[in-house]
């Protein structure tokens, strides 16, 4: 018997933005084993998500800083969303855009960027936004390799 939720469930997390190894770090297994139910039920997962999945894993590895614990917190859920929009991925749902757009309009309004605080009541807080963040989204922890190009790109809020 499979640990995973039945394929509605499944297909429910897909669609929200989880990634095979965001799955199957809930339900305690392999993230081969998401890729391969989520791929008979005709899913085959767009480049996209890998880009946000090696965007995250850049800033807070989840080996590390236990993030995979946190994945199904709204905050995360929009920060995903946003950075696939920002990356162009044309197979965003509408709710997956909104999600984006309200993720864009909550930084912009309060000056803030995200930050990420494993063990907090919200483990994803909006903090203020200093000189050292410049336009990114998220506070970029000390240490840690900016990716390049695009996905560097994907991490900066919009001029306009």
């Amino acid at each position: 018997m499979t640990k995973l939720p039945d394929n509605q469930g499944l297909l429910k997390l897909y669609h929200d933005g989880f990634s095979d190894i965001q799955i199957a770090e809930m339900y305690d297994v392999t993230y081969q084993a998401v890729n391969l139910r989520l791929g008979a039920m005709g899913v085959r997962r767009a480049p996209f998500r890998a880009q946000v999945a090696s965007i995250l894993e850049s800033a807070w590895p989840t080996e590390e800083t236990g993030r995979g614990a946190y994945v199904e917190k709204g905050r995360h859920r929009d920060l995903c969303s946003f950075l696939r929009l920002r990356l162009g991925d044309p197979g965003m749902t509408s709710r997956q855009r909104d999600a984006a757009q309200r993720f864009e309009r909550a930084l912009k309004k309060g000056d803030c960027v995200m930050d990420f605080r494993p063990g907090m009541g919200e483990p994803f807080p909006y903090v203020p936004r200093v000189e050292s963040d410049g336009r990114m989204v998220i506070r970029w922890p000390e240490g840690r390799k900016l990716p390049d190009g695009e996905l560097r790109a994907a991490l900066h809020l919009p001029e306009a």
